[in-house]
């Protein structure tokens, strides 16, 4: 057994180099933090602000005017959670980015230019929902997963609330948003989803969910199937 010593000690510091290499390959260096204006506290990159943490609470993206119809949303950064992008991103430059997903790696990630205002608390003083889509970098066109982005003035602070994705899956694609509508205390999403035999072009399926605004947060309700 005497003669095996050697070896083991070998292993066993083998071992050990490769467990301190894997430790130095784990989560991204967080992005620098969004500062009262907005603004990033270094140079501005296409995924650079504080990191977002779906369900935490509102994040703070910037100051808000009295009216969000004012805000300039292209200056305006975007949580990416929704695609497993844990930094706010930025579209100074366009309305797409590439960024990284902790689960699909590389991706796109498109934002429309149009926002829709509505009324969810009752205050008199509109919220702010916009579409996002995550797409890969593969095919250039297939679509991982889509959101919308509730914005809302918290205080004196332009905030995200959170981010809307997907209640129903059944089949092998991802489930489509096609609308959003404001409605007292909530948002109510409309989604299209495939079920298993559905050709990748035709979602049979039509469901809704009410989002729910429950002080600063959103929470799903019960996903209503139509069809």
């Amino acid at each position: 057994m005497a003669s095996r010593s050697p070896r083991v000690a070998v292993l066993t510091a083998l071992l050990a180099v490769l467990a301190a290499l894997a430790g130095a390959c784990g989560s991204p260096s967080p992005a620098p933090p969004v500062g009262a204006s907005g603004d990033p506290a270094g140079p501005a990159s296409p995924s650079a602000s504080r990191t977002a943490h779906p369900g935490a609470g509102p994040v703070v993206v910037g100051p808000a005017p009295e009216d969000l119809r004012e805000v300039n949303w292209a200056k305006t950064p975007t949580p990416g959670d929704f695609c497993g992008i844990p930094e706010l991103l930025r579209f100074d430059s366009g309305n797409e980015v590439r960024a990284t997903s902790t689960t699909w790696g590389t991706v796109r990630v498109y934002r429309s230019e149009r926002f829709e205002y509505g009324d969810t608390d009752g205050d008199q003083r509109d919220e702010a929902v916009v579409y996002v889509g995550c797409r890969d970098t593969v095919t250039m066109n297939a679509q991982i997963t889509s959101g919308y982005v509730v914005y809302a003035r918290v205080g004196d602070d332009l905030a995200v609330l959170g981010s809307i994705t997907p209640r129903r899956k059944d089949g092998a694609y991802p489930t489509l948003l096609t609308s959003a509508e404001f409605t007292p205390g909530g948002i109510t999403v409309h989604e299209r989803w495939f079920r298993p035999n559905d050709a990748h072009c035709c979602p049979s399926g039509d469901a809704t969910t009410v989002w729910l605004r429950e002080g600063d947060r959103l929470t799903p309700g019960t996903t209503r199937v139509i069809s």
